[in-house]
């Protein structure tokens, strides 16, 4: 039913205005042809009534006079489907042929679905992407994601069905996030549940960068099923060398377990690396036995100078963490007041440090006062108790990277949610529910931020935002500082839960490798998201681009140069910015291997700076570790939410609940459009013909 009524006026200027100047429009009409005597009364009344109506639709159109069209949408019904397109549904196990039976039960699916229903289909590994074109290469399955997706997505679609092995390799248990959701969600599993004997390397860790002369850990995590009683070689290769072999021992049915090779490289360069357990007797796969890294070694060594103006548990937890890591150089230096200092007085320095760190801010008469100013070297700052005193000092304030106009109350505070748009180096850490983790200490005040400063992370007091930024970085020319605005780190030193001092080693690891290390080029920094991609996900780069003074440059063209091995020809690409002088590229996926990513850019036909960096691809085994079927993870999805799980893909259970539930019936929306008279080209062409006509008419009297 469609309805179209007059809804009101919005005048362009008041109505009373608008009054008189009908009046006058009538009465200027009238005037102007009222002494006519000598032609025909209806010539004379024409011209008035065309010159007068024209007048009038022009301050009809000043009135601004809208219509309403009211009508009835009806819908059909939508039901959205995921389909798990990860690497452990391609894996022939049991009666699961891979990708063959995964098909069929599309196939299945698709020919007894109910043709009542609009169908869209969606993929997911790690993301949520539209398709339903299946590789099953995704390098990881992150299910929660897909809650969040069907929650987001609720309003457009009436049930979800979701094609899954069920098992988690990535993100959150979806089950906490499956019960927010409100319409139902049908499983159906995919994948086989039969016991079989594997051996899987899951993963390896070791800390990057790795220098030379320096002891380098790799630790294997390692998982078995069905081999109890058994005991297998683990083996460490470098350039297809055997290095060290050891033995590990299997003591029950199912176990994980961590073995530790250290190495230590006396000459830089590149090394493969391969870490591998020989295929045993009956095993499942022997796809998942090797863990291969390409290393970089460099030759280098990092000289760390901290300088502490405030006795505090924070300086002694960082100088320990900073000294734990046998690349750094620690020399430590803490003011005692007056001209005395505990350990190496920094006036009396050797060695140009290639990082200050800098706890706390001296007074304008400290004797180093000057002596810290005048530094060109990266400074990274930690703030203290006493340090908001001198925050009001635009010399201090140009280390730190902002001021305090007025420091006021002390908050305890817990760091702020990072956004996943927010994307710089120091940002790759864990992400948990940071409102479980011990309190920091900051002052409320007045912040100053300098435009090349970029906040990273912000305050968050009593579960609401403040507007006080916790950690800070900026980079200029060939100087890298950065700031953390808090105080009270020495608790997550010392905290007995894993993940608050995983996160407390890995913000300052982070910290310290990326501010001592200077950039490239002066104007053009290239780094890649992360320390190491794996085969089955893009490659990403991100850039930073300042002009000749300094100031970040948003209309800059960056062409990065992508070296698939040093015979090839590179692969072009450009970079899209994004915001404040950064920007980004993503440039597919790549096999294992390290790669070199050459950048230029230029503004107009000047080039502005060149920039060089690394990529590094290792294989992925997660997908692979466990491919047993997860039914009860399905289940439990499909209960909570009101669905079903569809096991033997009982399609039929499906389409006999959305039938019970009347889903299927069409869904009705009253629509409502606002038309404004003014944009209808019918009143020009009403004004142009009824001045055509008053032009005709004083042709006809013999009028000019």
């Amino acid at each position: 039913m469609n309805t179209l009524l007059l809804q009101g006026t919005s005048p362009v200027i008041p109505i009373i205005v608008i009054t008189i100047l009908a009046i006058l429009s009538l009465l200027v009409a009238w005037w102007s042809y009222s002494n006519l005597d000598s032609t025909k009364p209806w010539k004379r009344y024409s011209l008035i009534a065309c010159r007068a109506s024209a007048f009038l639709i022009l301050l009809l159109l000043l009135i601004n006079p809208y219509l309403v069209r009211e009508y009835t949408k009806s819908e059909v019904p939508t039901v959205a489907v995921y389909l798990d397109d990860s690497q452990s549904l391609s894996v022939t196990r049991g009666e699961y042929d891979g990708l063959n039976s995964y098909n069929e039960i599309l196939e299945r699916f698709r020919g007894e679905k109910d043709e009542r229903f609009n169908y869209r289909y969606y993929l997911f590994a790690e993301d949520v992407v539209d398709g339903d074109d299946l590789t099953a290469s995704g390098s990881s399955t992150n299910i929660h994601n897909v809650m969040e997706h069907i929650r987001e997505n609720e309003h457009r679609y009436v049930s979800s069905l979701l094609f899954s092995d069920g098992i988690v390799t990535r993100g959150r248990n979806p089950v906490f996030a499956a019960q927010n959701l409100s319409n139902p969600l049908f499983t159906v599993p995919v994948g086989d549940t039969t016991t079989v004997r594997d051996i899987a390397i899951a993963d390896t860790e070791y800390g990057e960068p790795v220098y030379t002369n320096t002891r380098a850990t790799f630790t294997a995590d390692i998982r078995q099923q069905g081999f109890e009683g058994e005991e297998v070689p683990v083996r460490f290769l470098e350039n297809g060398e055997l290095i060290e072999s050891k033995q590990l021992a299997f003591p029950s049915e199912s176990s994980s377990h961590q073995l530790e090779f250290i190495r230590e490289y006396e000459e830089p360069g590149i090394y493969d690396i391969e870490i591998q357990i020989p295929s045993q007797e009956g095993e499942f796969t022997d796809e998942n036995n090797t863990f291969r890294i390409n290393l970089e070694v460099i030759d280098d060594q990092t000289q760390i100078f901290s300088l502490a103006f405030e006795v505090h548990p924070d300086v002694r937890a960082i100088r320990n963490f900073i000294a734990t890591d046998r690349q750094n150089e620690l020399t430590s230096s803490t003011w005692l007041g007056g001209d005395r200092f505990t350990g190496t007085d920094p006036r009396e320095l050797e060695v140009d440090p290639d990082l200050i760190v800098l706890h706390g801010l001296p007074s304008i008469d400290n004797p180093v006062y000057d002596w810290l100013i005048n530094r060109e070297e990266p400074i990274l700052y930690i703030s203290t108790p006493s340090s908001h005193r001198y925050h009001s000092d635009q010399r201090l304030a140009e280390l730190t990277g902002y001021r305090i106009a007025s420091a006021s109350t002390l908050l305890n505070v817990h760091i702020a949610p990072i956004s996943e748009e927010l994307n710089h180096p120091l940002l790759e850490i864990s992400r948990p529910a940071f409102h479980r983790f011990p309190t920091l200490s900051v002052y409320r005040g007045s912040y100053d931020i300098p435009a090349l400063s970029q906040q990273l992370l912000m305050a968050e007091f009593q579960r609401n935002s403040t507007d006080i930024p916790v950690m800070m970085a900026a980079e200029a020319g060939n100087r890298r500082t950065a700031s953390i605005n808090a105080f009270g780190w020495y608790r997550y030193a010392q905290s007995n839960q894993d993940e608050v001092r995983s996160l407390y080693r890995e913000l300052f690891g982070n910290l310290i490798a990326w501010t001592s290390t200077p950039p490239d080029r002066r104007t053009l920094v290239l780094e890649p998201r992360r320390s190491t991609f794996t085969e089955n996900e893009p490659v990403e780069i991100r850039g930073t681009l300042q002009n000749e003074r300094g100031e970040a440059e948003t209309g800059g063209l960056i062409e990065l140069r992508f070296y698939p091995s040093e015979d090839d020809e590179p692969q072009i690409y450009r970079m899209n910015h994004t915001g404040g002088g950064v920007y980004q590229a993503t440039l597919g996926s790549y096999p294992r291997g390290l790669y070199r990513v050459e950048g230029t850019a230029t503004l107009g036909e000047r080039e502005l700076g060149e920039a060089e960096t690394r990529v590094n691809v290792s294989s992925s085994n997660l997908e692979l570790v466990n491919t047993r079927r997860d039914d009860a993870t399905l289940r439990q999805l499909a209960s909570v939410t009101g669905g079903r799980f569809l096991i033997d893909a009982q399609f039929d259970q499906f389409n006999d609940f959305i039938s019970e539930q009347n889903l299927f019936e069409a869904s009705e929306q009253t629509v409502s459009e606002i038309h404004y008279i003014h944009r209808s080209l019918i009143w020009f062409l009403l004004i142009l013909s009824l001045l055509t006509v008053e032009w005709l008419i004083r042709r006809s009297v013999s009028l000019p």
